[in-house]
């Protein structure tokens, strides 16, 4: 049976319609802000959050320590955080996580992780720690912080996925 994708591509043929496939980006994913279920925090500006994750500001106001936790920033879901908090580009985002880690190797700023259950874990167990992640993986160890008074699926939340919206720096 012929995709449904192929059949509406009429006169471009096949083997143009599958390269439209292959080239088009992988969909950024709608991602969470999210803290250990026991945290007092509940919501954080944008602004508050990019001067944590850069370093500018070190500690939560009652002093715990920050740590975000996070995926590779060079993978197309993580672009929202790459731009809207860093608004660099992924290899300078990793440049930078790297310099300000260096200055508390200890308990680093920031933590790059393999996976979104990777990230539960490392925020479940971590005070003063948030991680972002995929919205779809958040389970009953954390909760979801709202940024600038909005969660992930209310209108004008800043961490939405939409890749063509992060090409450019």
């Amino acid at each position: 049976m012929e995709s449904p994708v192929f059949r509406a591509c009429g006169r471009i043929g096949k083997a143009a319609a599958l390269f439209v496939l292959l080239a088009e980006p992988a969909a950024a994913k709608n991602l969470a802000v999210v803290a250990a279920k026991g945290s007092k925090l509940q919501d954080v500006s944008l602004a508050n959050l990019t001067k944590l994750c850069k370093g500018s500001v070190k500690a939560w106001p009652d002093g715990k320590s920050f740590t975000l936790v996070m995926k590779d920033p060079e993978l197309p879901e993580m672009q929202p955080v790459v731009h809207k908090i860093y608004n660099m580009t992924p290899a300078e985002v990793k440049q930078a996580i790297a310099k300000l880690n260096e200055s508390r190797p200890q308990q680093p700023y920031v933590r790059i992780v393999a996976s979104d259950e990777d990230i539960l874990r490392t925020v479940a167990a971590t005070p003063g720690a948030v991680g972002i992640l995929d919205v779809y993986a958040i389970n009953s160890t954390v909760k979801v912080l709202r940024v600038d008074g909005n969660l992930p699926f209310d209108q004008g939340y800043v961490l939405k996925g939409n890749t063509k919206a992060y090409q450019t720096y």
